[in-house]
């Protein structure tokens, strides 16, 4: 929060909204030892998150007349001028009344699925507000280059003091042959736009250093969104 943000706080005595997200790597031989872990702040959230918040807080269309449509992990603007985005799927492919957040929507991506949940990458171009896809997605496999995505874990949902916390985790098994160097991370949601499913990116961020993985290792990736609300 800026210096600026928070006097603004304290001049209008509202609260500014501290969204935050985390980020935890652990990597693990083929014995289960650990070998590396390493913690940073993700701070990467892109075009498309603010979009998503502004359409849905304030009851409006995920329109690109006024600036809110989305970007798929294609680059492809997803637009509808009566319709808001949801981050989640909805129960049908004409109806939004019930979006579905459970496992194969949203962010809770089954095994073997690399097009939406939690996702790892080589690509290290800078982060970027207009991000809609890493830059360079390592895919779900056991062939040269890949790694196997297990299914993510179901999220844990806590509250510390007067702060929601959000905890997604998943699981990333390199059978590849050869060590798997992972520089980027980032968080693709399967939501609805309108009639249509779509998959978009709410966040990227690069991972300091990198983490490398090695034959037969294992990447746990701990991705922990929280809130503060006013006392």
């Amino acid at each position: 929060m800026t210096d600026k943000m928070k006097l603004s706080e304290k001049q209008l005595e509202i609260p500014v909204l501290p969204l935050k997200a985390f980020l935890e790597f652990e990597v693990r031989d083929r014995h289960g030892k650990l070998i590396t872990r390493k913690k940073q702040e993700a701070h990467s959230w892109v075009r498309n998150l603010y979009n998503l918040l502004v359409c849905q807080a304030g009851a409006i269309a995920g329109d690109s007349v006024v600036g809110l449509a989305l970007l798929d992990t294609s680059g492809s603007t997803r637009t509808d001028p009566t319709t808001q985005p949801a981050s989640g799927e909805a129960s049908s492919g004409t109806s939004n009344r019930r979006i579905y957040v459970g496992l194969g929507y949203g962010l809770y991506a089954g095994a073997g699925i690399d097009s939406f949940g939690l996702v790892v990458g080589t690509g290290s171009d800078p982060e970027s507000f207009e991000d809609y896809s890493l830059g360079s997605k390592i895919s779900s496999g056991n062939l040269a280059g890949q790694l196997s995505y297990s299914t993510t874990d179901a999220p844990i949902i806590s509250t510390v003091g007067t702060t929601k916390r959000i905890q997604w985790i998943r699981y990333f098994n390199n059978n590849s042959g050869g060590a798997i160097t992972v520089n980027e991370v980032g968080m693709y949601t399967k939501g609805c736009i309108a009639n249509y499913a779509i998959t978009y990116m709410l966040c990227r961020d690069l991972v300091s250093g990198g983490v490398e993985v090695p034959d037969t290792g294992q990447l746990k990736v701990t991705y922990t969104i929280q809130l503060p609300y006013p006392a």
